[in-house]
């Protein structure tokens, strides 16, 4: 294809998702790469067609070090040439992973588009130009159909969501390396992207090529299912709002409350479609504040069960968010300390008055000085949705039979007398211990992760039930000696441990963070 073309098809994507206005400041990331460096090419050339303003911004990783050196070298003199300003930023990415401990590609994408927010912040209409392109979203899709999404992955990044703008998502790679070519136009090019260890860099090197072995047109193809997989997403959240209207108007005209934030009728969501009633729970969960990140499919499968059954319940979600089904009236109890006050009823006949317990909120995002990375007070009885998905379940056992003791390494029986009102669960932190044997000596629990060879990588994962440093249980392991139930015991807490499914996630990040920076 001629050059002129691929950037007539550019420009046509750009009008046909109202992508840039003549009043934008548009933040062009360029790495150097490829990809970047047509785009710049490209908005600088419709720059002088429509009138908008850009500003370009480059980020030294210090991952590659001389050669990242020579990639912001590479930039500077690129937008020198251009007249384009240039906001160039270095950042020590290893050194910011060891205190994170996240992955150098996480850490570094978190990085740079927060300094590309800074750079929007100092203009008015600002927006954020990145260089994905087709088989980047082919790339984004197939990963995440691999990874366990549902629907809504499958619809893979926007042209334009919130402030950030895709104005290549219309190219395939091969056109972009044309357009440079017939350009004169020489770019970087990044050895890591070759790396197959990777898992995304295997999927463009290894299964996109073999893909289109079988058929020519294959990323084409993938990019025309994940837009269509985007508006049947659109369409069935649209139909979960209109669904948690009609509930909550139920609701509403049933009860008069006062301190609760939201409430849904369950009987008008458990009676929609299963597939509808999923959609209604995921936009139920993040209306209540627990970021979308934070929801997976134990999340959603958990309270569409809960909203189904026809006894109360109750769920503890990320973010200090928990989720009360009490007479048929479903509650979203706030971050704050929850106390719902039941006012007057209007005169409707036959109102069964919810009664709920008050409790403190469950508010993981309330720590303790020390470092955890997550802290769930135990509140009472009921389900604990840690922030992987993974389910912590809790029970009081008045009545049991000793010869019942669960053998499960996930179920666990604890004489309910022998420990502290203040569980919690958590992970670790130092000092923390474990009562080791019957003598009553006591173990450090740094230890007992070594000795059991729980990779060092998955220690600060481990949840753990605990009151101060005391250990009661390391979940998916042993629990401490001196709560083991006994002939004297009179009373047990069933604590049951039910892992997420990580390749089952659901976990739909926003397509900034999810997608892969290019070129």
């Amino acid at each position: 294809m001629e050059k002129e073309a691929i950037y007539e098809k550019v420009i046509s994507y750009i009008k046909e998702n109202n992508l840039i206005s003549p009043e934008d400041t548009i933040v062009e990331g360029i790495s150097g790469g490829a990809d970047s460096v047509c785009l710049f090419l490209m908005l600088e050339e419709y720059k002088k067609e429509v009138g908008f303003n850009t500003v370009a911004v480059h980020v030294n990783h210090g991952i590659r070090k001389k050669t990242a050196d020579k990639d912001e070298k590479f930039v500077e003199k690129l937008c020198e040439s251009k007249g384009v300003e240039l906001k160039s930023y270095k950042k020590d990415i290893p050194l910011i992973c060891k205190i994170t401990k996240e992955s150098e590609e996480e850490c570094g994408r978190r990085i740079r588009y927060e300094i590309f927010d800074e750079v929007c912040s100092q203009y008015e209409n600002a927006k954020i130009a990145v260089a994905h392109h087709m088989n980047d979203q082919a790339e984004t899709v197939i990963f995440r159909i691999i990874r366990g999404s549902g629907i809504k992955g499958l619809g893979g990044m926007e042209a334009k969501r919130d402030n950030i703008i895709r104005p290549l998502l219309c190219l395939k790679r091969e056109e972009i390396e044309e357009y440079l070519e017939q350009s004169g136009q020489k770019y970087r090019t990044d050895e890591t992207n070759n790396a197959i260890e990777y898992s995304r860099n295997y999927i463009r090197k290894k299964i996109i090529p073999k893909f289109e072995n079988v058929r020519q047109n294959a990323v084409e193809h993938i990019n025309a299912l994940s837009g269509e997989a985007a508006d049947i997403n659109d369409f069935m959240e649209k139909k979960a709002l209109e669904l948690l209207e009609e509930a909550s108007k139920e609701a509403d005209r049933k009860y008069i409350t006062k301190g609760l934030t939201t409430k849904y009728k369950s009987d008008v969501l458990s009676e929609a479609e299963p597939i509808l009633l999923k959609f209604a729970v995921r936009a139920l969960i993040t209306e209540a504040g627990v970021s979308i990140k934070d929801v997976t499919r134990n999340h959603v499968d958990a309270l569409c069960e809960m909203i189904a059954k026809p006894k109360s319940g109750e769920i503890h979600l990320p973010n200090g968010v928990t989720v009360v089904k009490e007479s048929g009236i479903v509650y979203i109890k706030p971050r704050e300390d929850f106390e719902p006050q039941i006012q007057e009823v209007i005169n409707i006949p036959e109102v069964v008055m919810p009664t709920v317990s008050e409790s403190p909120a469950n508010e993981s995002d309330k720590k303790p000085d020390s470092p955890y990375k997550f802290y769930y007070p135990i509140i009472g009885e009921g389900n604990y949705m840690l922030p992987d998905g993974s389910v912590v379940s809790c029970r009081i056992l008045n009545e049991f039979d000793k010869s019942e003791i669960p053998e499960d390494t996930y179920t666990k029986w604890m004489d309910y007398a022998k420990m502290s009102e203040d569980l919690c669960i958590r992970t670790r932190k130092s000092g923390d211990f474990l009562v080791i044997n019957k003598n009553g000596n006591e173990g450090n629990l740094k230890n007992y992760m070594i000795n059991e060879k729980i990779p060092k990588s998955e220690r600060d994962e481990v949840p753990i039930l605990a009151s101060g440093s005391r250990v009661y249980w390391v979940m998916g392991h042993r629990i401490s000696e001196d709560v083991k139930v006994t002939d004297n015991t009179t009373c047990v807490i069933e604590f049951v441990y039910k892992k997420a499914d990580t390749e089952s996630e659901e976990n739909e990040k926003s397509e900034a963070a999810e997608g892969v920076e290019n070129g």
